[in-house]
């Protein structure tokens, strides 16, 4: 009885949860008071002079829905780089060298297989997370899929050892804190070894957390968050033959090899030698060529097999331009300055103990409906800069009270096209999803709070 009252209510499809959310925020424009914070000359945003417009300016339905164009083409870069990376790894997955390796380490490893592979993938996605994050590595789900079939264990893991790892290794990000240092007038990689530590404790705890997750299912199905063993089916399909032992040459290890060393080369182009973001495609596409060719491959092979990883990033591309989309109708209807205003009001009166924790609650709960750091950054940075002046707090402590609040929400908000997306290619309901992702998320959450209230505390400079 109590099985069938948690497995009765079910979300709609990806797509019209998506377009029910366009229309919420729409409708909010109509309620939510339109205000906008004063711009100082230098463009940036008065975070002490905010103004309510005394009239609504509301995005009607329908104009939201014209927004839609809108939230793809700023979505471009995002979706441009999507396509290529997954069309790269089609063609590394149709080398089969990444399936040859996981058979070789299943055969070889036998009952330990979990143990062993599941930290290992959820530990290098979470460094690829920490120092090359982005939407696109939403395209790394395949590679999840295949390895959470091989080891018997229900899809929830293909994102739990993709998409998930990576949030957790963003969380405490050493590196990628570019616009916060910016915005803060604080040097670049400054904290840097606070950051990394708290990244390798972050990481080290989801590993744990996943492969006991993991331990579970394999075990027993009926532990599933998915909420039944529908999934075992995908079973049916696995040629008990791949548990054979495997021989691998020195073409598959390379191949891997290349495809997680491309990511290195992107992340070290992009900060030690400054170039620009066009340097992603052109690494990616170079890659996935070479690997086809080492694979034997002829030209027009490669090419298919890089149209099809295309044709399967269609419908998440379209989901991330959809996420983009609310942010534009926030942004058009003027209420998104007034959900920040008035969110952060009751920090004002927090003592400095407290400050650091209340600055990432709120942008925690902001988070939630505005999951673009970007879109976060240009609003809360100018509020919360002066803040910290006024309350003792040191703008490192500040900017790690936004990292926080930014990165581990995103790992549950439907608003976010990298997280919906990536439990549409998985396959598994984004409720379901959620189930298995606070568990994980909330004491990693308050292990970062109460880091972050030492860190103010002390008076961290970084």
């Amino acid at each position: 009885m109590g099985k069938n009252r948690v497995t009765s209510f079910k979300l709609p499809h990806l797509l019209f949860l998506m377009l029910g959310l366009i229309l919420f925020m729409s409708l909010m424009t109509y309620v939510v008071p339109a205000g906008n914070y004063a711009v100082n000359p230098d463009g940036t945003l008065n975070g002490n002079d905010f103004q309510l417009l005394g009239a609504q300016t509301p995005v009607s339905p329908w104009q939201a829905m014209m927004y839609i164009l809108s939230g793809l083409e700023n979505s471009a870069y995002v979706i441009a780089v999507l396509l290529i990376n997954g069309g790269a790894i089609g063609v590394i997955l149709g080398t089969k060298a990444i399936d040859k390796i996981i058979d070789y380490a299943l055969y070889k490893l036998k009952d330990r297989g979990i143990i062993i592979v599941v930290p290992t993938i959820v530990a290098m996605m979470g460094l690829l997370g920490a120092f090359g994050g982005g939407d696109h590595l939403v395209a790394l789900i395949p590679v999840g899929i295949m390895i959470a079939r091989k080891l018997r264990v229900d899809p929830i893991m293909a994102i739990a050892m993709t998409t998930f790892a990576i949030f957790m290794g963003s969380s405490w990000s050493p590196t990628a804190l570019i616009v916060h240092w910016t915005m803060m007038d604080v040097p670049f990689y400054s904290g840097f070894a606070v950051r990394f530590t708290m990244m390798c404790l972050m990481i080290a705890l989801n590993c744990i957390m996943v492969t006991r997750y993991a331990l579970k299912v394999s075990k027993d199905p009926t532990k599933s968050a998915m909420g039944n063993t529908d999934w075992t089916k995908e079973f049916e399909n696995i040629d008990e033959s791949t548990l054979k032992e495997v021989t691998l040459s020195p073409r598959d290890l390379m191949i891997v090899f290349l495809f997680f060393f491309q990511y290195i080369v992107i992340v070290l182009a992009m900060s030690v030698f400054g170039m620009d973001r066009a340097v992603q495609p052109a690494v990616m596409i170079l890659v996935s060529i070479l690997c086809g060719l080492l694979a034997k491959w002829k030209i027009d092979d490669i090419g298919n097999a890089f149209s099809k990883g295309c044709g399967g990033m269609a419908f998440v591309c379209v989901v991330i331009g959809l996420a983009n989309t609310m942010s534009i109708i926030m942004t058009e209807g003027n209420i998104l300055h007034t959900i920040v205003y008035y969110a952060c009001l009751p920090l004002r009166n927090l003592s400095a103990g407290f400050a650091a924790v209340g600055i990432c609650i709120v942008i925690t709960a902001i988070n939630f409906f505005i999951p673009s750091m970007s879109a976060k950054a240009a609003i809360l940075f100018p509020i919360v800069r002066p803040m910290c002046q006024a309350l003792g707090l040191t703008a490192q402590v500040g900017i790690q009270a936004f990292q926080i609040g930014d990165q581990f929400m995103n790992a549950l908000t439907p608003c976010l096209g990298m997280t919906v997306a990536s439990c549409s290619a998985a396959g598994v309901p984004f409720d379901r999803y959620v189930r298995f992702a606070i568990r994980i998320v909330a004491p990693l959450w308050l292990i970062s709070i109460v880091v972050l209230y030492v860190l103010s505390t002390i008076g961290w400079m970084g």
